[in-house]
């Protein structure tokens, strides 16, 4: 029996004759040898996507050597929201899929696919509810606060490492429900395996066919020493006795049960709390860093900005910021799912085992939702909310990050913190719009030269 083809065609206009979409041919993709796609594609993905954009169109496919692997890669929102709304059976993303999945483990709910994952993702939510995130608001000021307080002032500083201490902190508190006591051995572990130094590791395991074979090498053993750690944590947690006392997220997800009152094993938690480390502080970090380093090239939008907080009536202008840095500058730039039977996206009918990728860096510039695509902007959420489905920095569809309130809110906790007291401006040199550029840290995009700024000190506010 021919299996059944899924239309995601979008509507066309009735006098536009209808395209007959090559059956089981992917978009055309560079000219260039595949050898020259996966070499650029390492050290530059957003100037290939940017370059095949403008010469081939809103589909196209990427090659990389020697493995062979394509990725048809896709930035139309209509075509995006085709592939998020896909059945789940037919375009899942998980099992080996993305690079991360090796790291995350089997039960991360990175890697699940079908009723395993949305068992998973259920157990998951009750940490990010909206009640819970609150708890987190001062946890995040206090190391906010304290982290800023070794800034120097009047002295060009990079403001990425300084956000992912603050966010590391952040979410070891909030996962383990203690300080620095006993999160020296858990620190050291993340920053091994965040390293720069791995990054290559990263790339490689990225341009392979799909697995969910544990890495080797130095990143398999920082993998073992975060796993360690973690399960030593798990236990101390069971033995202490007080779970129903506690409102860290690893005791909640001990208590929490599914459909059938089963609770996750051992090996379940450890690999939500490798997903939820690694991926809680890395990418909100990043996102933080890149609003700082918009808002210095934009003064305008600081100082208006700036006059929202000291009114401390209002937020609205502050979720405009970080929803168009998150716009302008998504930190992964796309999501990848592999489909289980044909489907046809846009005007072309992919064959079963395709890597479709809907590109989030393109998509949150497609000049078909957004005037003005490429540039900071953030007076655009003030007039409009944007499409679901042309603002997808966390992924869409049933498999939308599900911390991605949690990011936001601990975004704008930050900069709100930081910008009552602190004013970053742009070093010498280093004025203009175009901003600092974009550099590859394993599988997210970060500010090239580590969003430096120069902090001065704000002086007394007076009301207006």
């Amino acid at each position: 029996m021919a299996s059944a083809t899924h239309n995601a065609t979008r509507e066309r206009s009735s006098e536009e004759p209808p395209r007959r979409p090559p059956v089981g041919a992917l978009p055309p993709g560079p000219r260039m040898a595949p050898v020259a796609q996966t070499l650029i594609w390492t050290v530059a993905p957003t100037w290939l996507m940017s370059q095949c954009a403008r010469r081939i169109g809103d589909a196209f496919t990427i090659t990389f050597a020697p493995s062979g692997t394509k990725l048809a890669m896709f930035s139309d929102p209509d075509d995006v929201k085709a592939i998020f709304t896909a059945p789940a059976d037919l375009a899942p993303s998980g099992a080996g899929s993305s690079p991360v999945a090796p790291v995350m483990g089997p039960s991360s709910v990175v890697t699940l696919v079908g009723p395993e994952h949305m068992r998973q993702r259920k157990l998951l939510l009750p940490p990010f509810h909206g009640e819970r995130m609150r708890d987190y608001e001062e946890v995040i000021a206090q190391e906010t606060r304290a982290e800023a307080a070794s800034w120097p002032i009047g002295t060009p500083t990079p403001v990425h490492p300084c956000m992912r201490r603050i966010t590391l902190e952040v979410i070891l508190r909030a996962v383990f429900g203690v300080q620095a006591d006993r999160m020296a051995a858990m620190r050291d572990a993340i920053g091994d395996l965040l390293a720069p130094a791995q990054t290559a590791a990263i790339i490689r395991a990225a341009l392979r066919p799909p697995t969910l074979e544990r890495p080797g090498g130095r990143f398999g053993a920082a993998l073992d020493r975060l796993d360690a750690v973690i399960y030593q944590e798990i236990a101390r947690h069971r033995d202490a006795g007080d779970l129903h006392e506690r409102s860290d997220i690893l005791s909640l997800l001990m208590l929490a049960r599914d459909e059938d009152e089963q609770p996750m094993g051992d090996e379940e938690l450890r690999d939500e709390l490798v997903t939820l480390l690694l991926a809680g502080h890395e990418t909100t970090a990043t996102s933080a860093a890149w609003a700082i380093e918009r808002l210095v090239r934009h003064p305008a939008k600081l100082d208006r900005l700036l006059q929202e907080l000291d009114a401390g009536e209002d937020d609205s202008y502050m979720n405009a910021v970080i929803s168009e840095t998150l716009r302008v500058r998504p930190v992964v730039p796309l999501v990848v799912r592999v489909l289980q039977d044909e489907m046809q996206v846009g005007a072309y009918r992919l064959p079963a085992g395709t890597r479709v990728v809907p590109s989030i860096y393109l998509t949150n510039r497609s000049p078909a939702a957004y005037e003005q695509a490429k540039e900071f902007r953030p007076e655009r959420f003030l007039e409009s909310a944007p499409d679901s489905f042309s603002w997808i920095p966390f992924g869409g569809g049933i498999r939308r990050c599900i911390g991605a309130s949690f990011a936001q809110m601990e975004m704008r906790v930050i900069l709100g913190t930081i910008l009552a007291e602190l004013r970053p401006r742009a070093p010498r040199g280093l004025r203009g719009r175009r901003g600092e550029r974009t550099k590859r840290r394993a599988i997210t995009l970060v500010p090239a030269a580590g969003a430096r700024v120069v902090w001065e000190r704000r002086g007394p506010r007076h009301p207006s």
